[in-house]
């Protein structure tokens, strides 16, 4: 789940059960837009395991009950995030300010040691990225740098670290940040992200078609390029066809896509695309699978709908907070609510993959003393750092791939929703086709 535009909003939602259609009704009819609510394809994957998940956060980091001592020096951790303009993801922020509430209230801080986060925004121009990493990088009590949804101003920001401050981020969604110099992606990059959606659709669907329908915004050219790779990858024949973001009416889209003969098909948008597609493969009379990222996980997307979400098949690089059956979930929702993270905030991508984020450099930060924490102990620590992450895969490999040397992870799980608030897991954690 998860992707610039698509990735902008909801890699993977983070919501209440009860808050996956918000002040939607859930008493109608799910909008199933024609295709079945478990596919018999997708029932076959149901067993696949999970692997090991963290719910135990102060053991997880290595911390100590309580609450930072005030009185010590704060370790810093700058941040850097699009936000305040067209498709920016403040909840991002928030979920990482959650974070260092919780690390500093429950954990103990670092070694007692308070953290401090030390934000700077981009708005919508790239060259705002360079007036953060100037700021980040002059800043002496930023020990490493944490990136929220940077799908604009990642040149220029990483052209400025050059690699002279360790960055952590969470979906790699701007296109330099996989292969800048100390940076390390823990869910991902696009075209890794998406891999498994080849792996998926051969595997479990045996796709032999794939129509992917995607609004014209720069995020989600990029997001479907990745996923049209990764179905041909999986040896699909694929069509893909975009549409304005203004438009309501996507019967042309969707039929131009070939929706109608597709063994699956993949819609890439947000809000009002995610109705406009799904109501117009109902009009179509669509039945095979449509495998969504969780984008489309919005309240407004069930009101739209009349009351509930597509049953649609949702990929996502992270575990489902809304999956009743995950510990992990229901950790990171029991956590994160006293530390300000309200339900509607949690139910959008960037907050929970902000939140793991910031607990990862707690454990880094940890596991190297808070009197030892600089830039150059916390580049071998997260090298070295092969998993589990929180909320995340069991493991990672940070420089598995010599082109993405940033990417650490290229698995994503899926599961299937039932309406009224209710997912059924159908995958453990798939990786790419092999190439």
């Amino acid at each position: 789940m998860p992707f610039p535009s698509t990735v902008r909003r909801v890699a993977v939602p983070a919501l209440a059960l009860s808050a996956v259609v918000g002040c939607s009704s859930t008493t109608g009819t799910p909008a199933t837009s024609g295709v079945p609510a478990a596919p018999a394809a997708a029932a076959a994957s149901i067993a696949a395991p999970a692997g090991p998940s963290v719910t135990d956060y102060l053991s997880y980091v290595g911390g100590k009950a309580g609450a930072a001592d005030q009185s010590k020096s704060p370790i810093g951790i700058g941040w850097i995030n699009v936000e305040g303009g067209p498709g920016g993801s403040p909840e991002a922020t928030l979920g990482a300010q959650a974070a260092v509430r919780y690390v500093n209230e429950k954990l103990g801080g670092i070694g007692g040691h308070p953290l401090k986060l030390q934000v700077c925004t981009v708005t919508s121009a790239e060259e705002e990225g360079q007036k953060c990493g100037q700021q980040l990088l002059n800043d002496s009590s930023v020990a490493a740098v944490a990136v929220g949804n940077l799908f604009v101003g990642d040149r220029s920001f990483t052209s400025v670290i050059a690699g002279q401050k360790p960055i952590l981020v969470g979906v790699a969604t701007g296109p330099s940040l996989s292969t800048a110099k100390n940076t390390f992606a823990l869910f991902g990059d696009l075209p890794h992200v998406f891999g498994p959606w080849g792996t998926y659709a051969r595997d479990t669907l045996k796709a032999k078609t794939a129509a992917v329908i995607h609004t014209n915004t720069q995020g989600d050219k990029v997001a479907a390029t990745a996923v049209v790779g990764a179905l041909k990858a999986a040896g699909m024949t694929v069509k893909a066809v975009g549409f304005d973001p203004q438009a309501t009416d996507l019967l042309g889209p969707a039929t131009a896509a070939g929706a109608q003969t597709a063994d699956v098909i993949v819609p890439l948008s947000i809000g009002a695309g995610c109705v406009g597609i799904a109501k117009a493969l109902k009009q179509l009379g669509v039945r095979k699978p449509v495998v969504s990222t969780p984008i489309c996980l919005t309240p407004d997307v069930a009101q739209g709908l009349g009351g509930d979400l597509p049953a649609w098949t949702y990929g996502i690089a992270q575990t489902l907070p809304t999956d009743a059956t995950a510990a992990d979930s229901k950790a990171f929702l029991t956590a994160s609510a006293p530390a300000g993270l309200d339900a509607g905030t949690a139910s959008k991508v960037f907050a929970p993959v902000a939140w793991t984020t910031i607990l990862t450099y707690a454990k880094m930060f940890n596991s190297i003393g808070a009197d030892k924490v600089t830039p150059a102990t916390v580049a071998p620590a997260l090298m070295a750092f092969h998993g589990p992450v929180a909320m995340g895969a069991p493991e990672v490999n940070c420089g598995k791939y010599a082109d993405a040397p940033a990417v650490c992870n290229d698995q994503a799980r899926f599961y299937q929703y039932q309406g009224k608030g209710q997912f059924q897991p159908l995958t453990g954690w798939l990786r790419p086709v092999a190439g």
